[in-house]
């Protein structure tokens, strides 16, 4: 088994209790839809607008929306985690059909939250460490002596993090360890591991992003013309879209689902990358060490 964006996409569809489990992301991505679409319709599409509406005037649409994607990163965590699980125990398996049939979406149940808090905090002091290194090389650059230095700094420095935090989080799902998860460097120390796979990675994930939208656009604009013929023998105003607010969300919902899809073939590739060049270096070299 290759580990690639289009196995992990047929993971998400094995296993028990499959059509709960996507019941459950159906559910996660209206809970997104909802509030996006109704703020969009209210203010216009006007950024600034955006979130006074949804955050002071009508907070209940916020809490919803924040509600949405934490879950929604809950479930992608647990599944990065069941994902690692996976790899690991494949390497002791020869039964392809085991393999195959293994399920990694995880269940719906108290099981989600077991390492909230730990997340969170994983969270939460990555952004404070990324937030005073951004500041300290922002100060630089107003020095003249090393600007010419801080200015591409902060460049590759963004690049980096941006690059590595998805195997960093492999890292730390491992076994939620805090410890050995929270340092800048460890950006650099696994760049030079997963550069070229993450690379070749990322180019195939874009190309299956860019049919999928393709493809997206294509069903999205027969669907409007579709919809747009009974709304005009109904009576209903094309120009007040108010009145079509109901399948704006669903079309909002879909395409939530189907990213929300798309990304979870995408993380169960990242997985494999880390593993294949973070984490079986790592045994290697442990066993290297004992001999």
């Amino acid at each position: 088994m290759s580990g690639g964006i289009i196995e992990g996409i047929k993971k998400c569809y094995k296993g028990n209790n499959v059509a709960t489990k996507h019941i459950f992301l159906i559910i996660i991505s209206i809970l997104i839809s909802i509030p996006s679409i109704l703020t969009s319709l209210n203010t216009n599409g006007k950024e600034a607008e955006a979130y006074k509406y949804m955050y002071l005037q009508y907070p209940l649409l916020g809490i919803i929306s924040i509600l949405g994607y934490i879950l929604l990163a809950i479930y992608m965590v647990q599944f990065l985690r069941n994902t690692l699980k996976f790899c690991f125990w494949k390497e002791k398996q020869t039964d392809e059909a085991k393999i195959n049939a293994l399920q990694i979406m995880p269940e719906i149940d108290s099981n989600l939250f077991n390492h909230i808090g730990e997340l969170i905090l994983f969270w939460i002091i990555w952004a404070v460490m990324l937030g005073v290194i951004t500041f300290i090389l922002v100060l630089l650059c107003f020095i003249p002596p090393v600007m010419f230095i801080a200015i591409p700094a902060i460049v590759i420095f963004w690049i980096a993090f941006c690059f590595s935090m998805p195997y960093i989080l492999c890292g730390f799902v491992k076994d939620f360890n805090l410890g050995k998860n929270l340092n800048p460097l460890l950006m650099f120390t696994y760049l030079p591991k997963i550069f070229v796979p993450a690379v070749i990675l990322d180019l195939k994930f874009l190309g299956l992003a860019i049919l999928s939208g393709i493809a997206g656009i294509i069903l999205i604009v027969i669907a409007a013309i579709i919809y747009g013929i009974i709304a005009g023998f109904a009576g209903m105003s094309l120009q007040n879209l108010e009145q079509h607010s109901v399948f704006l969300i669903l079309v909002s919902t879909v395409y939530i689902y189907v990213s929300t899809i798309l990304s979870l073939g995408y993380y169960y590739a990242v997985v494999h990358v880390f593993f294949e060049n973070v984490e079986k270096q790592a045994q290697l070299t442990d066993n290297s060490k004992t001999l």
